[in-house]
This record gives C-alpha cells, structure tokens and sequence, in this order.
C-alpha cells in the first residue's frame, strides 16, 4: 500500500501527459485551479496555457501540454474546467479568469471563482506592504538552500526549449514547478480565515 501522497498515476494520451497524486489532505468543496502559461494577458502578446494543475477532493492533477498546437490540449483543459467542483480558488483569481475567459473561451460567474490571495492582499495593504507574491508567503527547499528552482517567470523559456529539442526533461520541471505551486496553494486555501485579517 503506498503512503499517502505518494500514489501517483500517470497518463500519456500524446497531445498531453498528466500526473495525478493522492494527499492525505484535500479541498472538502470545490477546487484549487492554477494554470502556468507563456505570457501574462494585457501584458505580453502571447500568453498560452501549457500547464494546468488542479486540487480537487485529495486528487492533485497536472495536465502538461506537449504539442505546440493548442487547440487539443485546450480541449482538454476546457473540459476539465467545465466539470470541476464549484468554487474554483486561485492564488491571483483575476489571473485565472483571464485565462479561462480570453485564452480558453469559457465564462465564469463571479462566485464561482474566489481569490485566496485577497486576505493576505487585505493584510498586507493594512500593514502599508507591497502584495504577497506566493513564494514570499510560503518557501520551497530550493529558497532555505539557496538552489536553483523553477518559477512562474521561467515556464515561457522553459516551453519555448521543449519545442525546440523536444526533451521530455524540460516539461518535468514545468510539471514540478506547478505541483509545488498547488500544493502550498493549498496551504494558503486551509488557511483562509480569520488569521489573515
């Protein structure tokens, strides 16, 4: 029997490839969303979804796109999106709906989608600080160590290399990075209460 957290299956259906890990802990009503892309909308010209990562129930999923067509994997992530649990919680939720609504073509009402990132958004701007970026919030090993680790700012370099040799190696990494931005997503999510004010 495997421990909690380290059951793990993955899927390679070519357009994409996913990973699906079992917690111990879970999402007990809806689900923690984040997507990595090449760009930010309103900011870069480009800004496609190569990732998407999911919490739902105690299943973590993470969708990586592999083909540098789209629209399949976009498809697929609609799909996804559809028949997810309500409410979708994000880290930067006007990010997300940027992405679902002008990169993907869905619409969302409102309350179906919540921002975890407003308490602490809140908190800081009562205490006169700049917002929280996530890894300012919660670190990784990487930061304790002072090593080398993914970012969101590295996934446009990171696609942009796997399209040109095609190593496998290189979407790994964009799959790590968004694994470990759901999972201390996560903690933020069951943090979200009357602590942060």
């Amino acid at each position: 029997m495997a421990r909690p957290g380290t059951d793990t299956a993955t899927s390679d259906r070519g357009k994409f490839v996913s990973r699906t890990v079992t917690l111990a802990l879970g999402v007990e009503e809806g689900t923690l969303i984040d997507f990595e892309t090449t760009g930010i909308p309103g900011k870069t010209p480009e800004h496609e979804v190569v990732t998407l990562g999911y919490l739902y129930a105690n299943k973590l999923v993470v969708m990586q796109r592999r083909t540098r067509e789209k629209d399949p994997f976009y498809g697929e992530v609609r799909n996804v999106i559809a028949h997810l649990p309500r409410p979708l919680f994000s880290y930067n939720a006007k990010f997300e709906r940027e992405i679902i609504e002008a990169e993907l073509g869905l619409r969302i009402r409102e309350e179906d989608l919540v921002d975890i990132m407003a308490p602490w958004r809140k908190k800081a701007e009562a205490a006169g600080l700049k917002w929280p970026k996530l890894d300012e919030l919660i670190s990784e090993p990487e930061d304790y160590f002072g090593t080398d680790k993914i970012t969101g700012r590295d996934v446009p370099r990171l696609w942009r290399e796997y399209l040109a040799t095609g190593a496998p190696s290189t979407l790994q990494k964009i799959m790590e990075h968004s694994l470990s931005d759901i999972l201390r997503e996560a903690i933020l999510l069951l943090r979200m209460t009357d602590r942060t004010t």
